[in-house]
Order: structure tokens, then sequence, then C-alpha cells
């Protein structure tokens, strides 16, 4: 049975500053169960959990809260690549992981699987499909009211709310807005023969001219499931991939491959024979730790 988790962030969208005050405050040899975690961390208790529950979902932490490789990585003050989290190539970054880690199952669910099905959806379509993936797999239902919260913090996570009276303290630092991922429009249904206001999202393809080359790079040496040969089909729409996780649409992927083969060009190859498109990546000489060395060095 596939393991789905909900709920836990009790309702706070994850904060810009948030993975790095909790990488901070648990380096230092502080715990989340501490008395003074509150005082530690200046936040309140609630807030102190919804920290806690990030760090998780984004696989910067274990289950006991300890600092995973990614975290010392990227959020270490002294040899970080980016720790208070300036460059939108992290953002990206921190964006797969948390689909990747399916510690916070809706993103895996929304951009692994429902974008398969359609790219536009609303609210009641989005509950529906969580309801048949965990009849599907055998998981435990969730609550309705428990769903209803955990789209709404998606929602919030991805966009800027379009509501009338905006709470400004908590739509306006949500971690990962700045990607312009998820689009929100409102719309009229009738329903019972009356006109009724609904919220549309939309996860579109698009080329992300903002994405550097290297990130998609990053997250394709990542997968542990590709060897050296990779169908472009797959990095279109296997679980995890740049296609589905960026929601990158084949013309903006094609870019990418070709900016890798012009830093790579004895390394990298794409060929395409009798429409069999493949990438063959060297990965004895083009590895994951040299390609964000290489990266942000160039940019710090």
């Amino acid at each position: 049975m596939e393991r789905l988790i909900f709920s836990g962030h009790d309702t706070f969208t994850c904060k810009h500053s948030w993975l790095k005050k909790g990488y901070d405050f648990l380096n230092t040899g502080h715990s989340f169960t501490d008395a003074d975690a509150v005082v530690k961390l200046g936040v309140g208790k609630n807030m102190v959990t919804a920290i806690r529950y990030w760090l998780r979902s984004f696989g910067l932490t274990d289950e006991s809260d300890t600092l995973q490789e990614e975290a010392h990585l990227f959020l270490s003050t002294d040899e970080g690549y980016d720790p208070y989290i300036e460059d939108n190539a992290t953002l990206y970054y921190l964006h797969y992981l948390l689909v990747k880690t399916n510690r916070a199952s809706l993103y895996s669910i929304v951009f692994n699987e429902l974008r398969k099905e359609s790219f536009g959806f609303s609210r009641k379509h989005l509950q529906q499909f969580v309801v048949r993936k965990c009849e599907e797999v055998g998981a435990p239902l969730v609550n309705d009211n428990t769903l209803d919260t955990d789209i709404t913090v998606f929602v919030r996570s991805y966009s800027a709310s379009n509501r009338s009276k905006p709470d400004v303290e908590e739509d306006s630092t949500g971690l990962l807005q700045d990607l312009s991922l998820l689009s929100v429009d409102r719309t009229t249904e009738r329903v019972d023969n009356k006109e009724t206001s609904i919220e549309w999202y939309r996860l579109e393809n698009q080329e992300r001219n903002d994405i550097p080359w290297q990130v998609v790079l990053m997250i394709i040496l990542d997968n542990p499931t590709w060897g050296e040969v990779i169908s472009f089909r797959d990095l279109e729409a296997a679980p995890n991939s740049p296609g589905l996780v960026f929601a990158l649409n084949e013309k903006g992927l094609y870019y990418k491959i070709e900016e890798m083969i012009e830093r790579y060009p004895k390394d990298i190859v794409y060929s395409s024979t009798a429409g069999n498109r493949v990438l063959t990546i060297k990965k004895d000489r083009v590895q994951l730790a040299e390609v964000m060395q290489e990266y942000y060095g160039q940019t710090v």
C-alpha cells in the first residue's frame, strides 16, 4: 500500500525565511520539542509545527528531524550554495524536492499524476482525483476538511490570493510563488439553476525560459531510475521528470537539452532515429555534484 500523507502544516504555507530558520535552529543542536522552541525560533507555537512539517516535506529533514545532505548543501551559512534562497534555481530545485519527497502527498499527486489528465482543474475535480487515488492504492480516505485545507495551502503556495480582501501576511510570503507555475481564475457554473462562482486552477506546460538548464540537468541526474540512455518521452512524462515537475512543454525541454549539449558536447548527446528520441548522458563524466558546484560558483 502506498503511503499518502495529508495535513500537518497547521494551514500555513512555507514562508520564504522558514527553511533557513529551521535549518539554523536544528544545526545548532536545538529540537522542535524543546520547551523554548517558540522563543528560539521567534514564531508562534503553530508556526513551529509548520516549520518542522515543511522541512520534512521538502526532504531537508527525515522523520527524526535529522538534517539531510540537501539541507547542508543549500542552507549552510558558511558553505551552502544559496542559504537565503535568493536564486530562482534554488526555488525550482526545492519545488522538485517537495514533489519527489512525497511527504506532502498532494504536491506529488498534482504534478506527477493529475497533470497527465488535465492542465486545468477545479477544487472539486482535485478532491475527486485525490479520493480516487486513495482508493486505487488502498490508502485510507482523507477527511474532507483536511483535504480542503490541504488544497487551500497548495494554491497559496504557488499563487498569491485573488480574494477581494487577501491576507497580506499569509499570501505575499509563500516560498514558491515566484515560480509562477499556477494560475488561478474565477469562473461561473450553473448549479441547481443558480450561477455559482468557482476558482479554476491551471498548470500549463510552457517553455519556462527562466529555468536554468542546469536545474533540469540536476533533476535528470538525481533520478535513480534512469540510466545513461533516457527517452525523451520519459523526460516529458515519467514520475518526477522535468516535463511534469516543472510544467515544461516539448519545445522548452528541447531548448534545455540544447544548452546542456553546448556545455557538454562530448558527454551529452541527443538523437532521433525513426521517431525514437533519446538523451544519452555519460554519467561518469557529468555528475550532479559537479553541475551544482559549477552553477552556483558562476552565480555567486
